[in-house]
């Protein structure tokens, strides 16, 4: 189903990939302040964001690869006259990347000890992806958004949701928690939307657990 029931069905929809954007814009905005607030040697709450922050890290990396490997090749070869702007999104890409590599570097000596050091090299390099992140998506959404739903078939849209959706967490907990990042904050017509992308069994069980264990997941990482 599509997010706009009067968006043209042979057209992208692209309002869903701003979706997956608002929970990542959420969740990396969280996360600097959450971090610096844990206690010294406080172990058992930097676990708790710690899976957290792996979590999310890697909702990030599977959208990126995505659109690394199936959307940025595709929009250098129909649109020439904008390679400058794809280059620019490869290039962030990259930036985001690098930042991502000192907080995975850091985040296992934080978690090992809670110390302060740590924490506040960490907290520092989570600012700087969550202030890389937002400049990279404004950009995304004002700029290459238009040029996908104008140049690309829905087929070519579809097929980095469903590599994000295979090369996503292994787990059933890793997967629900994920559902939910997505669908906290979505209006109706949007969580309807993702929902309707679920296969039948995941829609079941996140009705049944999924909604529950987010629930008490949120509670326990935003205490």
């Amino acid at each position: 189903m599509l997010i706009n029931p009067d968006a043209p069905a042979d057209k992208p929809e692209t309002e869903q990939m701003t979706v997956i954007h608002q929970a990542l814009r959420r969740e990396f905005a969280l996360l600097p302040e959450l971090v610096a607030a844990v206690p010294a040697a406080d172990t058992d709450r930097a676990r708790v964001l710690a899976r957290h922050l792996t979590l999310v890290l890697g909702m990030l990396h599977e959208h990126h690869e995505a659109e690394d490997d199936l959307l940025w090749p595709l929009l250098h070869q129909r649109v020439p006259m904008e390679d400058d702007l794809i280059t620019t999104m490869e290039t962030q890409h990259r930036s985001i990347a690098d930042v991502i590599g000192v907080i995975e570097d850091g985040l296992p000596r934080w978690t090992a000890t809670a110390g302060t050091a740590e924490r506040d090299a960490l907290a520092a390099a989570l600012r700087r992806l969550d202030a890389t992140l937002v400049e990279h998506l404004a950009l995304e959404e004002k700029e290459v958004l238009p040029l996908i739903h104008e140049n690309l078939t829905v087929a070519e849209w579809i097929a980095p949701q469903k590599h994000a959706m295979r090369h996503g967490p292994r787990d059933l907990s890793g997967k629900l928690l994920l559902a939910g990042i997505v669908l906290e904050g979505a209006s109706p017509r949007e969580q309807a939307w993702f929902r309707s992308e679920m296969p039948p069994p995941a829609r079941v069980l996140w009705r049944l657990l999924g909604a529950r264990r987010y629930a008490g997941h949120v509670r326990a990482v935003r205490a």
